[in-house]
């Protein structure tokens, strides 16, 4: 595949049937407003080709005395092409004509949080973040629609654009697209996110955690009391079932949990049939934990019952912003 810029008669081609096609009115700007901007060199074009020809296109506003900051206003795959990867394969292109030119390319995506269909919001900032782009707290409110904004930069050793540079260009690229005949504060405002309040983020963390450990356990609290568990009582039958042998204060510290409680969660598991402990014949003063046959054959309905949790509690993220989630709160425990 390769891209070619589009000249404006290309373009005009393109409108009818491609631009009104893939684009609601409302969003789209009238042929009569944009002749005149690619005239002026402030929207350039460009088509995504293969051998089976177009393939997807876009349109971009540019200042025409800074060529070095673009807003992509329009992008998109022609109908029998989508969800065959086309889209990320046109952001390549993208990311690699930015080489050696020192360019950026601005995005904008409606903010999942007041967007209409938030999952598709949350999929296009995904989308981009997998094409390379970051995510900036830059915000902009354009004819009543509030978007995140994000930018994709040429990779080197040069510092990345700040976040109150970018909003400057943004705004002054607005200015190209809102037309005259509206005032320009009335529709459109371009701002950074508010900053957090002191102690906020922890106290967020922290109501965030505790909310899904009860969620948690409140799931499987019920999942469980047919066979009479409670509390953290599965947890020592999933770890013993994958170290069978281990002492049972070996299981207290993995878990992070009080010695004299498992003591009391491992009795009511023996009572229950669960597991059996031996005595350590090397350390007579600890016991050996193993699950009897019950216990094996519940330790798979457990993870099962922890994967459906799993799924309700994340069915707002992808899989990619799931696998960030686990790597991101990985990082904040201290070996």
């Amino acid at each position: 595949m390769y891209l070619r810029t589009l000249g404006t008669e290309e373009m005009h081609r393109l409108y009818d049937p491609c631009l009104k096609r893939d684009f609601p009115p409302e969003e789209l700007m009238p042929w009569k407003w944009m002749k005149p901007l690619i005239e002026q060199g402030c929207q350039r074009s460009v088509g995504f080709y293969d051998d089976n020809g177009l393939a997807a296109y876009a349109l971009f506003i540019a200042r025409d005395n800074r060529p070095k900051t673009a807003l992509l206003n329009y992008f998109a795959v022609q109908p029998e092409r989508r969800g065959q990867g086309t889209g990320s394969l046109c952001l390549g292109l993208m990311r690699e004509a930015l080489k050696d030119t020192g360019c950026r390319i601005i995005f904008e995506v409606e903010d999942p949080e007041t967007a209409p269909d938030r999952e598709a919001a949350r999929r296009r900032i995904d989308f981009y973040l997998r094409g390379g782009a970051r995510a900036t707290e830059v915000r902009s409110t354009l004819f009543g629609v509030e978007y995140r904004i994000m930018v994709l930069e040429e990779e080197g050793e040069g510092s990345p654009i700040s976040d109150e540079q970018l909003a400057g260009e943004l705004e002054a690229l607005y200015h190209i697209t809102v037309a005259k005949k509206h005032k320009f504060e009335e529709v459109c405002r371009v701002r950074l996110a508010a900053p957090r309040e002191t102690g906020s983020f922890s106290r967020d963390l922290g109501r965030t955690l505790t909310y899904l450990l009860r969620s948690r356990k409140r799931f499987m609290g019920e999942k469980l009391k047919e066979y009479g568990f409670s509390g953290g009582m599965y947890m020592i039958v999933l770890h013993v079932d994958r170290n069978p042998g281990l002492s049972q204060d070996a299981v207290a510290g993995h878990l992070y949990l009080d010695k004299c409680s498992v003591a009391r969660k491992v009795k009511k598991l023996e009572e229950l049939g669960c597991l059996y402990r031996e005595t350590d014949q090397n350390d007579r003063r600890q016991n050996k934990l193993f699950l009897t046959e019950k216990g094996r054959e519940l330790a798979p309905a457990i993870r099962e019952y922890l994967g459906q949790w799993g799924d309700e509690v994340t069915s707002g993220l992808t899989e990619s912003e799931k696998e960030t989630l686990i790597t991101l709160l990985m990082k904040t425990i201290k070996k």
